[in-house]
């Protein structure tokens, strides 16, 4: 399901923060192709910036592998245009005689760490394997119709001591001309991560935005989003973003959610829109909505 996750506070902040400071072993980045379904992952930079600049979406870390080890074979099916891994050697051999290309080794598998989970989708033409660290993003595939072909190979970090990256977009407010317009601009970035609103640009974005006419932001934005208004608390709350956000995609006000919650979330792969404090500086209380 992709969902976009909103929580309260003060201020908009970032959209993807770190899981751990640490991360062990050589990162295995994931790519995704649009036109096919497929799930691509290299070790090697300049394969991935390559895919990026012909039109594969970035998608992160997938996982981190070690230096050595039980070697995982890559293989390339010249009809069809797909990929395969696996660490099984007669796997690879049968694949051969069947016509798929042998790539060599593209990694390496520890033999004792975090399981890394292999799915078939009988329905798929291209993609049809997709591999993954997260039981539930393999639990997630499952209920789609996917069928579980248990653990393809292992990874050397395990879920609580990895982290993130959703690459999302830079959307500058300022650049705009909207400085009091941060709760769009993340918003646009967030939906844009999850493949919504690609078509429009932060001045085409906020001109859809609810406007609050008695200024009260649990009902809109509060003032003018193009101008700083004295006396007035410019901002618009979590409940009317999410209803705002429902328009293009999936969304869910999460408000209240602890930072373990948070962290999960991200691990899911769903943007988070943050309200903090300016530098994330001590708060300040008054009377407000």
């Amino acid at each position: 399901m992709k969902k976009i996750s909103l929580l309260m506070g003060v201020l908009i902040g970032l959209l993807c923060l770190p899981i751990s400071a640490r991360a062990a072993g050589i990162a295995m980045a994931r790519l995704y192709n649009p036109n096919s379904g497929e799930h691509f992952y290299t070790a090697n930079t300049y394969e991935r910036d390559h895919l990026k600049r012909i039109g594969w979406h970035y998608e992160g870390i997938g996982w981190n592998a070690p230096s050595s080890g039980q070697p995982v074979y890559r293989l390339y099916n010249p009809n069809a245009g797909d990929h395969h891994y696996t660490l099984n050697v007669n796997e690879r051999d049968h694949l051969k005689r069947a016509g798929w290309r042998d790539e060599g080794v593209s990694w390496y598998s520890p033999t004792n760490r975090e399981p890394l989970y292999r799915l078939y989708n009988p329905n798929a033409k291209t993609g049809t394997h997709h591999y993954t660290l997260y039981s539930y993003e393999r639990d997630d595939l499952i209920r789609a119709g996917w069928r579980n072909e248990g653990i393809a190979w292992k990874a050397v970090q395990s879920t609580t001591t990895d982290y993130v990256l959703l690459n999302a977009p830079y959307i500058n407010q300022n650049s705009a001309g909207l400085p009091m317009g941060c709760e769009a601009a993340v918003l646009l970035q967030s939906l844009q991560v999850k493949g919504y609103a690609r078509n429009h640009t932060l001045k085409t974005f906020i001109k859809e935005m609810p406007l609050a006419a008695d200024k009260n932001p649990n009902h809109g934005f509060a003032g003018r989003p193009d101008i700083v208004m004295s006396g007035v608390y410019q901002s618009i709350f979590p409940a009317p973003l999410t209803n705002w956000a429902n328009n293009y995609g999936t969304a869910a006000n999460i408000s209240g959610s602890s930072v373990a919650t948070l962290k999960q979330e991200l691990r899911k792969g769903n943007p988070l829109v943050v309200y903090v404090t300016l530098n994330f500086a001590k708060p300040q209380y008054g009377n407000y909505f």
